[in-house]
């Protein structure tokens, strides 16, 4: 499937734990990207393969920043963003 031309871009939503890895299911549920309503929710669409980033299913709730940075985050069919 094609992305959508109008992806939303946000920028230093990167927050690091102490493992210098940023935590994917905190990220969902932001603010900001608001995809999800929790973080539980979230760690249920990471388990049941419903998150992409950069187009492959993730399947680890602690990612290295540097492979989030510039990549189109997916979840579901219809939430996209892209990670400055």
């Amino acid at each position: 499937d094609a992305l959508p031309e109008d992806i939303p871009e946000f920028a230093g939503l990167l927050v690091e734990n102490d493992k210098g890895l940023v935590y994917l299911p905190g990220l969902l549920a932001s603010s900001a990207l608001h995809f999800t309503n929790s973080n539980g929710d979230a760690r249920k669409l990471i388990d049941g393969g419903g998150v992409k980033v950069g187009g492959e299913v993730v399947s680890d709730y602690e990612l290295d920043p540097a492979a989030l940075k510039g990549q189109v985050i997916q979840v579901g069919k219809r939430k996209f963003a892209k990670l400055m």
